[in-house]
């Protein structure tokens, strides 16, 4: 009669096996913290290819830094591999300073620490201009006053408190900014874009797919240019209009007050509103 073949062999396997799978599954974390003294107007340059970005108005002279690191994908032969990444990162931050110039995350020199994921948290003196750039995740700036382009390619962007000319666009997401003062350029491959401040320079909106919606002080004046290739253009402000309202192709062209700064918002497909 033939015997039956034990299973102890296997079972003794298969939680080995498992434990392995998710011991390197694990993510490798750090963090690093740095404080830069500075005085006068800075110029700020951060990127990340994979992570988030947080920049507030701080007090003082100083820009503090503060960097959370992670190491999971599968480019790493091995858990050790992801440690040894992260503990490099951990002593020798990507981190420049040239007086009042600071590049942050743009000096990652082995080929294995750019498959590090790091989201920075940073706070500087209001006065400062701005570039800012993630391949994929949030951005937020909250605070300054001074020259701000922020990106990113996959990843919501959110702007508060902004006194200086802005630039934001973002491939896909959504793009929200409170008390602006200065001069706007924003522009979303696919999401909604939520306008509010005082114009005091031109501002030019435009979303491949999604909603504008601008909201503005009662005594604004503008040139008011919209179009969208499907959806309606809601006005909430008494307009003279130039030529006429072509509801067919859904564009309206007017002045608003004395018009004194170009408003131009565009959508493939979407509202806009204005009030």
């Amino acid at each position: 009669m033939m015997k039956k073949r034990p299973f102890v062999c296997c079972l003794l396997v298969v939680p080995f096996l498992i434990a392995g799978a998710a011991g390197f599954a694990a993510q490798a974390q750090g963090t690093f913290d740095r404080t830069l003294n500075v005085s006068g107007t800075i110029d700020l340059d951060v990127a990340t290819g994979s992570g988030s970005i947080q920049i507030r108005q701080g007090t003082g002279s100083s820009v503090e830094v503060h960097g959370r690191i992670q190491a999971s994908n599968n480019w790493f032969r091995s858990s050790q591999d992801q440690q040894d990444a992260v503990r490099r990162i951990e002593s020798n931050p990507p981190i420049e300073q040239s007086g009042q110039s600071i590049r942050i995350g743009r000096t990652l020199d082995r080929d294995s620490d750019q498959h590090v994921s790091i989201s920075y948290e940073i706070v500087t003196p209001a006065q400062s201009n701005i570039r800012a750039h993630t391949g994929s995740g949030t951005l937020s700036i909250d605070g300054i006053s001074g020259r701000i382009n922020a990106g990113t390619g996959s990843g919501g962007i959110t702007l508060r408190n902004i006194q200086g000319d802005l630039q934001a666009n973002t491939g896909s997401g959504t793009i929200h900014a409170t008390g602006l003062r200065g001069g706007v350029r924003m522009t979303t491959g696919s999401g909604g874009i939520q306008v509010e401040g005082e114009q005091t320079g031109q501002w030019e909106l435009q979303t491949g797919s999604g909603g504008i919606d601008i909201h503005l002080p009662k005594s604004a004046s503008f040139d008011l240019s919209a179009h969208t290739g499907s959806g309606g253009i809601n006005v909430d402000f008494p307009m003279t209009v130039s030529g006429r309202i072509d509801t067919g192709h859904h564009q309206v062209a007017g002045k608003v007050g004395g018009g004194q700064y170009p408003l131009s918002a565009r959508t493939g497909s979407g509202h806009i509103h204005i009030e």
